[in-house]
This record gives structure tokens, sequence and C-alpha cells, in this order.
């Protein structure tokens, strides 16, 4: 089989622990495009995040396109204007803000290039920091004039699991809930994912989900793998991951794993 697209997470299968993508990688990658094939970052990070990244491997400004926002929007490589846009009324998060002050947690929201929090914490100044973007402070969610694409709220693991249980029921019709890592938990619209932004992608460019490759390590990349025809887990990916991939490298994110799939299945 010959693959023409690869969808590869940032975090913990893409870059390494500095948030830059290694040599190796970006060789592997340079050569992967070269000969064609189409390398798109699939990643929960906001547009922000992901320009810098972009840039480390030559793909800014040429064809191609990054999903961000866990699939909540998809830009264009060439001009990073957006293409692809899932956002949900900010009304739904009332609750759920509420339950996160009582319960002392951290909450995020995202649109487009758009980063907002409740208050200024040293997490959340770290991240600014890190991911290069402005803080903007909402009191409520609803003070915000516009829909939200993401929204991340992070802490102890066990407040975590306990307030998703508590705002489980939004599930049924309005959102969807899932971890990105033990302390962040994500919220999306229904039924907005990885794998439904990359089937999109691959629909607008006329390429069959069986010929895509899907690189993740996290519970938000299973969608992404479970769909593409070949489903990779890096050797660092949790349990679950691995359950539904049909490969598993064997090199960890910070070890080139992803200049091992191109060597293997590409180059």
């Amino acid at each position: 089989m010959k693959y023409k697209m690869i969808f590869s997470d940032m975090d913990g299968t893409l870059l390494k622990d500095d948030y830059e993508v290694s040599q190796g990688n970006r060789d592997a990658i340079e050569k992967a495009v070269a000969m064609g094939t189409s390398f798109v970052v699939c990643t929960g990070r906001g547009a922000f995040g992901v320009v810098e990244v972009l840039k480390q491997m030559n793909l800014m400004g040429k064809e191609g396109y990054a999903i961000c926002q866990n699939g909540g929007t998809v830009y264009n490589l060439k001009n990073m204007e957006l293409e692809i846009r899932h956002g949900f009324s900010s009304s739904i998060l009332l609750p759920v803000a509420k339950r996160v002050r009582e319960l002392a947690l951290e909450i995020y929201y995202y649109d487009d290039f758009r980063f907002m929090a409740e208050k200024e914490t040293a997490r959340v100044r770290k991240y600014c920091a890190v991911m290069s973007t402005e803080m903007h402070l909402l009191k409520e969610p609803t003070d915000y004039d516009g829909s939200f694409t993401k929204c991340l709220i992070t802490g102890p693991r066990e407040k975590l699991l306990a307030l998703r249980k508590e705002i489980s029921y939004l599930e049924e019709t309005e959102i969807d809930i899932f971890f990105s890592s033990p302390i962040f938990m994500e919220i999306v619209k229904k039924g907005v994912n990885k794998g439904r932004a990359m089937a999109e992608i691959a629909e607008k460019v006329s390429v069959s989900l069986d010929e895509v490759i899907a690189v993740g390590d996290g519970d938000n990349d299973i969608p992404m793998i479970r769909c593409a025809g070949l489903g990779i887990a890096v050797a660092n990916a949790e349990d679950e991951v691995k359950a539904v991939a049909k490969h598993i490298t064997k090199r960890r994110y910070d070890e080139d794993a992803i200049a091992e799939v191109i060597e293997e299945f590409i180059l």
C-alpha cells in the first residue's frame, strides 16, 4: 500500500520534551514531503501553538493542512486561514464553570487563535509563554461574544473524574468529553474529534482513508488511529491507544518515533 498522507499528533508523539521537532524527525518528514506525501499535524493545541512547529518542519506556506483543538478547527498551511470550524455555545459551559470553581480546578476556553482563562495563574502564564499566545480573561464563559471550539479543564485527576461524572449528561446531546493527558480534560462539540477532521481533509483532497497513516499516543488520538488505513501508536502510548492500533513503534516520542514510521512505511 502506498500511503499518501500522515496525520501526526504533536505532544507525546512528534515533539521532544522541549517542544521542538528533533533533527531526525525533521529530516524524515522533509524526505516524505519531497516524495509527495502530505504531513498533517493533528493536535489539541490552538493554532497559536502550532505555527512555530510548522516553521521548524518548513511546512508553512505550502500545500497542506493543520488540525487544531482536537478537530474543532482546520487551517490551510498556505496562509493559516481557517478552513473548517466546529463550535459550540458558551452557555453550555455555565454549569461546568461553576462546578470547576467549587472544585478549585482551572478552566480555559479556545476559539480560533484566541485563548481565554478565568484568572491569571502561574499555570496560565507558563502556558501562554510556551504557546506564544496572549492571555484573555473571562469571568464567565458567556462573557465571550461568540462560540468556543474547545474547552480545557486541568487539575488533579480524581477531581477531573468526579467532574466528568457530574456533567456526563451533557454528552447525550451537546458535547464530547475526553482526556488528552492525566491532568487535562477536554470538551468539544458533539461528534468532533481528530478522526472526523482527518476524514474531512482526506475527502477534500480526494484521498482514501485506506491511504492514510495516523500516529498518536493519547486518548484523543484514538478516533483517528481507528479510522486510518494504518493506525499507529508510538511506544510510549497509553495502553488503550495500543489496543486499537494496527502497529506500535519500537521508538518513543523522544527517540524519533515519527522518523521510524516514515522510514518503515513511506521511504
